[in-house]
């Protein structure tokens, strides 16, 4: 990569310097701010050197397009491609900004608690320099060290210049105010949890907030695609129905144009924006995706042999895609349905086919995290921390409550109680525990517990203020679960007038049109165009509506499946209650 900017650097320092003028006006300073915020390690001029590059290729790339295809439309790809250039940077320091705050009540929670330990922000931060469970904080806490270890900054110095360069209003705050009530001479332990707890408040206030935007956002990309897509249909209904009459309208690329195109850059688009309002934990699973990209080419091999035969009629004359089309003009037969709906069938096939083992994947671990078992951790601390008060030591006090029902923690707890009577140390039960579960809520949780009795042996006003941040993240999740529940009733909604509407509108323009001009409408290219679409509609609305629900992409991979499924089921029925008029 390195070599590679300096290549560009050394070919394209001239462009740079052109869009430097171009974009800023002749002064780099705010593109040096924004990558230093983004944690973009590269010299300003060279940055622009790789968008000057690029800008190039696709010029060029978009000339020789128009010169073979006459499509005008790809000369706005290079106004694009500057545009991404210019707005990378501010995206990447938002975005980094946005995970930090996230963190930030976290982090603050951690040092609070072992204040009351006896350990400086300084020193907890450097504990926190290795924390997987807050990854973007990890990378700030080593920096720190690295400005007090290599060029002497005081710790405190660190800190404030640390907060200075950070984009995080959250971060930033609160370790100003630790700055300052340290300069001061005030009490840092209050100022530490006291704000803390403030910080707690503000997130919680976050999510109800986000609960509302993300009904928002939601209900608009349904309203849009319903809207839009019904009238596109209407409008190429009408075109394909009086193109005796009426010459140059819509036609069927543009419709392509629009279903598979436009509306996945509407989709991208509603995800990117909910990515930006959501609230996101730190770390999350990624295995669903992995399953997800390993049975991605076996999703597009399905779509070129039952889909595209269809679209493009020269496929079909390979000889690999006859069986494939002659099983879905068998399925077509077994299901009553008209000539025309094979590629609505194959491209649901397609599109369950490959989303299928992710789903599966997601849901597995999902049932692994356990929604129930952030609560149960929750109740857990709560007992740890009354029996601390009795004088026992952690490690009793964790073996006597191995025998108390913790649900699906129980099991958990039980192993980590054989580990610590075998002599264990307690980190060993945070690294049995973290293989074992894999919600954040609650690792985040368990390590607190580990660290404070490794720093201050676990004191019992160490653990009441490690117990009430706890619950007040226990409150947070639920919160966020209660907000967030209702959403998912509109894409399911949404999709099924979409799929009764459209169909219905193609039923009525072919029996209107044959009544009033004695002219048949080519029925079978509307439903072989415009019924499709629909199912790769609905799959992309479970897609979306899965992010915007719960901040993951893999969440929408069931409603995916489920949402073509119903589609697929719906098109079936109305054919056999004779909704639509046989052909």
């Amino acid at each position: 990569m390195a070599s590679f900017v300096g290549l560009t650097y050394q070919g394209f320092s001239w462009l740079a310097r052109a869009l430097v003028w171009i974009l800023y006006a002749g002064k780099i300073s705010r593109l040096r701010e924004d990558l230093e915020a983004a944690e973009i390690r590269i010299y300003p001029e060279a940055y622009l050197s790789v968008v000057g590059f690029f800008l190039l290729l696709s010029i060029a790339a978009s000339i020789i397009i128009i010169w073979l295809t006459n499509f005008l439309f790809v000369a706005v790809i290079p106004p694009i491609v500057l545009f991404l250039g210019y707005a990378f940077p501010s995206i990447k320091a938002q975005d980094r900004a946005a995970k930090l705050d996230m963190e930030a009540p976290f982090m603050a929670a951690y040092i609070s608690v072992m204040a009351t330990g006896g350990l400086s922000p300084y020193v907890s931060m450097r504990r926190l320099k290795n924390c997987e469970l807050l990854p973007h904080t990890s990378k700030t806490a080593r920096r720190i060290e690295l400005d007090v270890q290599l060029k002497g900054m005081d710790p405190v110095a660190a800190i404030e210049s640390s907060a200075e360069q950070v984009p995080s209003r959250e971060y930033r705050d609160f370790l100003m105010g630790y700055v300052h009530t340290l300069r001061t001479g005030g009490d840092v332990v209050h100022y530490l949890i006291t704000k803390t707890e403030l910080m707690f408040r503000d997130l919680a206030a976050k999510l109800r907030a986000f609960g509302e935007r993300a009904a928002t956002l939601l209900e608009s990309y349904i309203a849009l695609v319903i809207l839009s897509t019904l009238g596109i249909s209407i409008v190429y209904m009408t075109s394909i129905a009086f193109q005796g009459y009426w010459r140059g309208g819509f036609t069927s690329e543009n419709f392509f144009l629009y279903a598979y195109v436009l509306i996945p850059v509407i989709s991208i688009l509603f995800i990117y924006l909910s990515d930006l309002s959501s609230f996101h934990e730190p770390i999350y699973e990624m295995a669903p995706y992995k399953v997800f990209a390993a049975t991605l080419p076996l999703m597009i091999f399905l779509t070129l042999v039952m889909f595209f035969p269809y679209i493009l009629p020269g496929l079909a004359l390979l000889p690999f895609t006859s069986r494939f089309t002659s099983f879905l003009s068998f399925l077509r037969e077994l299901l009553d349905l008209e000539r025309g709906f094979e590629p609505t069938l194959g491209l649901g096939i397609s599109l369950i086919a490959g989303t299928l083992p992710a789903a599966i994947a997601h849901s597995y671990y999902n049932r692994k995290r356990g929604r129930k078992i952030v609560n149960e951790v929750t109740n857990f601390l709560r007992d740890v921390t009354e029996a601390r008060k009795t004088g026992a030591s952690p490690e009793s006090c964790i073996i006597q409550l191995a025998s108390r029902p913790y649900g699906s923690f129980s099991k958990h707890l039980k192993i980590v109680a054989r580990q610590i009577r075998w002599g264990q140390p307690l980190r060993v039960m945070y690294e049995t525990l973290k293989r074992k579960i894999s919600s954040w809520f609650a690792l985040i949780n368990l390590y607190l517990l580990v660290d404070a009795t490794e720093v201050g042996g676990g004191s019992p006003e160490t653990l009441e203020t490690m117990a009430r941040f706890g619950e007040m993240q226990s409150s947070l999740e639920k919160e966020k679960m209660a907000a967030l529940r209702p959403l998912m009733i509109m894409p399911y909604i949404g999709s099924a007038i979409l799929v009764f509407s459209t169909i219905i509108t193609v039923d009525f323009m072919h029996s209107a049109v044959f009544s009033i001009s004695r002219q048949a409408v080519p029925y079978v290219q509307l439903v072989t165009t415009i019924v499709p679409a629909l199912v790769f509609q609905s799959y992309l609305t479970g897609i979306v509506a899965g992010k915007i629900s719960t901040g993951n992409v893999s969440a929408g991979f069931k409603h995916a499946i489920v949402l073509t499924a119903i589609t697929l089921i719906l098109i079936i029925v109305m054919r056999f209650l004779k909704v639509l008029l046989p052909w």
